[in-house]
Formats: C-alpha cells, sequence, structure tokens
C-alpha cells in the first residue's frame, strides 16, 4: 500500500480539523479499538502492554537492541518494541518466501514502491520483530484467501496469532527520540495491519452462515476505528522519517482521468441536503457533517483523477471527526447517506484480494436501512459501483 500522503497535503493546505491533526493529540494514542471478529471470535486479544503469545516451536530469538541496555533504556517506551519474545517455527519461512514473491504486491501502488515493499521493509524487519510478525501475518492471510478446507483454517489461525503479536508491538506511547528506522518500520507496520483488518473480515465471513455473520455495518464500524487508530500512529511515525529511503511511498503522482469527474457535483448536492437538514432539524450536526463531506470530497476527488485508492481511501477515517462515527453507528440517515457515497472508493478497491466485496456489501445494507426518500440521496453511488439493492415498493 502507498504512503497516505494526503496526511502532508491536508496540513499543507492549513486545514482546520484540530482535532486529528494537533501534534499533541497524535503522540496520545487512544487505547487500541477493539475488533470482535478478532478480539472475540478468535481468542482475547493480548493487550499491547503485555507478553506475545509464542509459536510451536520453542527457539527463542531475540531483537539486536536487547545486547545494549543503555540504548534499550534510552528509547524506551517507544512506539514499536524491539522487546518482542518470539519464537521461530519453519513454517514462517514458507510465509517469507511467500510475501518475497506474491503478497508484497498487495501493498504497492507502482513500480518504485514495489521494491521498497519486497526488499527494504523486509530487511528492516530483521530488526524489528513486531514488523516481522505484520509480514508474516498477511503473508498466512493471502495464502487463507487462496486455500480451501483445513489449510484455510490452518492459515487464517496462524494469519490470526502473528496478527496478534504484531499489534503487541505497537506500544501506546510515543518516543521523539526513537531511531529513524523504529519510525520507518513503525510506518510499514501500520500499513500491513490496515490492510489486514480489511482482508481478515473479509475472507473469514465468507465462511460463516447468514446467522453467524454478524451485521455489516458494525463490523466495518469496528474496521473504521481500528482503522483511525492506525492510521494516527502512521502520521506521527511519518512526520520523524527524514532519510529518503521510504520516498517512493510518500510521493504522490498525479494521473490521468479515469472516469467523468462528477465528485463536485455529487459534494454540493450533499452540502445542499445538509443545509436543508440544519433548517428542518436544530439538533442537526452541521458543522461535523461538513467536516465530513469536505474531506470525502478532497478523497473523492483524487478517485476521479485517477489516483490510485490504497494512497487516499483510508485518510478519511483518520480525519473525519470523532462525534460523527457516532452518527453512524446511532444509523443517522444522513450520516449512511455521506457513508454510501465513501462506498464509491472502497469499490475501486474490490481488485484487491484483502477489499473485495466490502463497498457493495456496505452499501447494499444502507439501502436496505433508508427509507425511500433518503434512498434517492444515493443514486450517484449506486450507479457508480454497479450496486443493485432490494427491490422496494415504489411509495407514491
Amino acid at each position: 500500500m502507498s504512503a497516505l500522503t494526503q496526511i502532508s497535503q491536508y496540513k499543507e493546505q492549513g486545514s482546520t480539523c484540530v482535532h486529528c491533526l494537533d501534534r499533541n493529540m497524535l503522540s496520545q494514542y487512544p487505547p487500541r479499538p477493539r475488533l470482535t471478529r478478532l478480539d472475540s471470535k478468535h481468542g482475547a486479544f493480548i493487550s499491547s502492554t503485555g507478553t506475545s503469545p509464542s509459536s510451536p516451536t520453542p527457539i527463542a530469538e531475540s531483537a539486536p537492541s536487547q545486547s545494549n541496555p543503555q540504548t534499550q533504556h534510552k528509547h524506551q517506551p517507544t512506539c514499536l518494541s524491539t522487546h518482542i519474545e518470539e519464537t521461530f517455527h519453519l513454517r514462517d519461512l514458507e510465509l517469507m518466501m511467500h510475501w518475497c514473491t506474491t503478497t508484497y504486491k498487495s501493498m504497492t501502488g507502482d513500480p518504485e514502491s514495489e521494491q521498497i515493499w519486497q526488499t527494504t521493509i523486509p530487511q528492516l524487519s530483521l530488526h524489528y520483530p513486531a514488523l516481522r510478525q505484520g509480514i508474516l501475518a498477511l503473508s498466512a492471510l493471502h495464502l487463507a484467501s487462496t486455500s480451501t478446507s483445513s489449510r484455510r483454517w490452518r492459515y487464517l489461525d496462524t494469519a490470526r496469532l502473528h496478527q496478534a503479536q504484531a499489534l503487541s508491538g505497537l506500544r501506546i506511547e510515543s518516543d521523539e527520540d526513537a531511531p529513524e528506522a523504529e519510525n520507518q518500520a513503525t510506518f510499514a507496520l501500520c500499513c500491513i495491519m490496515i490492510v489486514f483488518t480489511f482482508g481478515f473480515c473479509q475472507i473469514d465471513s465468507e465462511d460463516d452462515s447468514d446467522e453467524e455473520r454478524p451485521d455489516v455495518l458494525d463490523e466495518f464500524f469496528e474496521v473504521f476505528q481500528l482503522t483511525r487508530w492506525l492510521v494516527s500512529i502512521m502520521a506521527t511515525s511519518r512526520e520523524r522519517i527524514t532519510s529518503d529511503e521510504l520516498n517512493p511511498l510518500f510521493r504522490f503522482k498525479d494521473s490521468l482521468p479515469t472516469m467523468p469527474n462528477m465528485s463536485r457535483l455529487v459534494v454540493l448536492s450533499l452540502q445542499r441536503q445538509n443545509n436543508m437538514e440544519a433548517v428542518r432539524d436544530a439538533t442537526h450536526q452541521t458543522d461535523v457533517y461538513d467536516s465530513a463531506i469536505e474531506h470525502l470530497s478532497q478523497a473523492l476527488d483524487q478517485l476521479m483523477k485517477g489516483g490510485e485508492p490504497k494512497v487516499f481511501a483510508f485518510c478519511w477515517s483518520f480525519h473525519i471527526p470523532a462525534k460523527f462515527l457516532e452518527l453512524l453507528q446511532a444509523r443517522r440517515p444522513f450520516a449512511l447517506v455521506v457513508l454510501a457515497h465513501y462506498t464509491v472508493i472502497l469499490h475501486h478497491l474490490r481488485g484487491s484480494w484483502w477489499m473485495g466485496d466490502w463497498g457493495n456489501r456496505i452499501l447494499q445494507e444502507i439501502g436496505d436501512l433508508l427509507e425511500f426518500e433518503w434512498r434517492e440521496l444515493i443514486g450517484w453511488p449506486i450507479d457508480a459501483t454497479g450496486c443493485l439493492l432490494p427491490r422496494t415498493e415504489v411509495q407514491v
């Protein structure tokens, strides 16, 4: 996945979204949001401040920094723990080989970044066990997506264990004096974990019966919250990276438009509707919706210009006000309408094995929840995605 370059662009443009860009706030990460499918169905999540689980083979491996007590003391607590107690198993070789030959492509958007994810990041992971665990987790998940029967569940379980170890290496505290390489490793791990979270819920739900499947919006809200948390850590680590080694991940490249740019008209329509709702309802959160729509507008504009969705798709979760998430969880109709427009971006990632039909599933659920008058406001997302909604009786 390319870097979230939009974070820097918003800052350069003087964004007023201080609730998410304040430097002091970014340095104080909130507790990691829970994700039911990961934290409950597949066992209790191992606390980010606790000891990580061990693999089957008891061959302990220590991080290089443990050999120097003074260095260890100087850089504690750190954003990315280099002191995960981990063990090694031959199966990990299979996973690392799969990463270096196949899975790394899941993270790339151009040839320059391909080399970084294929070579530079794995080399970096030799010194940062948490990053290595993240690589192994996504590689196992990728293998699960193409496997069947018992092998599929074996890979899913392996992915889940490595994911828990990886996240246990992301500490709540942030250290401004952390080494450059540590910030690079933190940034890369957060990118990997965002992809993993979408992919795990997508793949694991494929074998669920209708009774077992969680509500698609409830699950998406949890993924959204976790993504928001990860991107906040990415933003801080990105600010502290000064070397040129990962530059291709941070450069934003203009692309030729791939479709007629209707985004501005769509955004104007949403803004008009927001003002109308403010007139009709004195409790309507106009400013909250304005912020969410404005950041959505920037993402849609990049999409219409032919930009790579992996670059900006997840910035929206980071920039929108926390209050807007509450409105979404409360199933407020206009909040769902705004979210429906965001699914257009997710839809353009449908070719990625880790995204699949997330966008259409969310849009279908929104269409099922909205009353007829509100459904008229999601015509553009339906047309842009080709999503088929259940037929409803026309009201006259």
